[in-house]
């Protein structure tokens, strides 16, 4: 069963559709440009010489970049989003980078759950960064706690559904 994220109004949702993508494409290119630096810095202090800070190797290192960039700025526009029930699994495909999670698909185990709600008060400071969907509808949101304490705020639409139809897939697996 397929659950598209829920955002406050339309605008929200235009205004996310545009900001998640440039905020993919720069945040890419941020960590890979550092990674790079510090592998370089790391070879030259190993005694590499000056090999990967030559401008030969950062044409190439730019392009890939690039490429990285785009193609995590496209995967935002382009693949399927939302909340997806399997037999055995929960994945939650936002294809973003949010402050806390880098992770653009999350699977969770049906049994790594320990209690999903729907959580009708407004988040605060603090949970907002754990909100895994930018702009999403901020006073209606499923909760997701797993049972290693780890939390998930997340805003679809039919929350209510949602949650039943995952206590279910939850009760069939651990009746198993």
């Amino acid at each position: 069963m397929k659950y598209k994220f829920r955002y406050t109004n339309s605008i929200y949702k235009i205004v996310a559709a545009i900001v998640v993508p440039v905020q993919n494409f720069f945040i890419t290119t941020v960590l890979i440009l550092i990674a790079y630096f510090l592998f370089g810095k790391l070879a030259i202090l190993i005694g590499a010489d000056n090999y990967f800070i030559n401008e030969t190797v950062f044409e190439i290192v730019r392009k890939i970049v690039l490429i990285c960039s785009f193609l995590s700025a496209a995967s935002y526009c382009v693949l399927k989003k939302g909340a997806f029930l399997y037999d055995d699994r929960l994945v939650i495909a936002k294809y973003t980078m949010t402050p806390l999670n880098w992770k653009l698909r999350i699977t969770i185990s049906y049994d790594e759950i320990e209690h999903v709600n729907v959580n009708y008060i407004k988040l605060n400071f603090i949970k907002r960064f754990l909100l895994l969907v930018p702009l999403g509808d901020e006073t209606c949101n499923v909760e997701l706690t797993l049972k290693n304490g780890k939390k998930y705020f997340f805003s679809i639409e039919y929350q209510e559904e949602f949650c039943q139809n995952l206590n279910s897939l939850i009760q069939n697996t651990v009746s198993r």
